[in-house]
């Protein structure tokens, strides 16, 4: 097939019309949310005491992480004024659907946790965070299944600590915003 002159200048055009359409989102300032580096900056100095009842757990080490993404500085001091308290790691599995057997098709696994946002000066900011996920049900692969099931238990206590910290954020930043409202 030979392309026209027709053909090549509307392609032309369509490519220039992206490129202009690229250069003025990214010069507009748009950003996705949660991607803003002045956010990390934001944080860098602040103290915070990371309570949970299962120190070891892995839900705790990724929220440890998430913190030390955004620059906040995790300590062991009683007395430090803001501490984040993690409740237990909820898991829950059901059955979404059944094969003509009776046996689960799909399965919908739940990852939940509720917290605790405490700050001098400040009432306390209870949340919970969730996390669902949805799986196909291989009942002559148990192995497999095992496997699948436990790597979407990673990613989804990834999300689970990702979600935890920036509603923790959005409620320092709500609670900075009430103190220079007051200033």
């Amino acid at each position: 097939m030979t392309s026209t002159p027709t053909h090549r200048r509307t392609r032309y055009g369509a490519l220039m019309a992206l490129l202009i359409a690229l250069i003025s989102l990214t010069g507009c300032g748009f950003q996705l949310k949660g991607t803003s580096q002045e956010g990390e900056a934001q944080w860098a100095g602040v103290t915070m005491r990371l309570i949970s009842v299962d120190p070891r757990s892995e839900l705790t080490r990724e929220v440890t992480r998430e913190l030390a993404a955004m620059k906040i500085s995790l300590t062991d001091e009683i007395d430090t004024p803001t501490r984040l308290t993690l409740r237990e790691e909820r898991f829950e599995q059901r059955n979404v659907s059944l094969t003509a057997q009776a046996r689960a098709a799909e399965m919908e696994l739940t990852l939940s946790v509720d917290f605790l946002l405490q700050q001098a000066d400040t009432l306390p900011l209870e949340g919970a965070a969730r996390v669902s996920q949805q799986m196909l049900n291989d009942h002559r692969n148990v192995v497999g299944k095992t496997e699948e099931m436990r790597l979407l238990r990673e990613e989804m206590r990834r999300d689970l600590a990702a979600q935890v910290v920036r509603r923790v954020s959005r409620g320092l930043r709500s609670e900075e915003h009430t103190s220079e409202l007051q200033s």
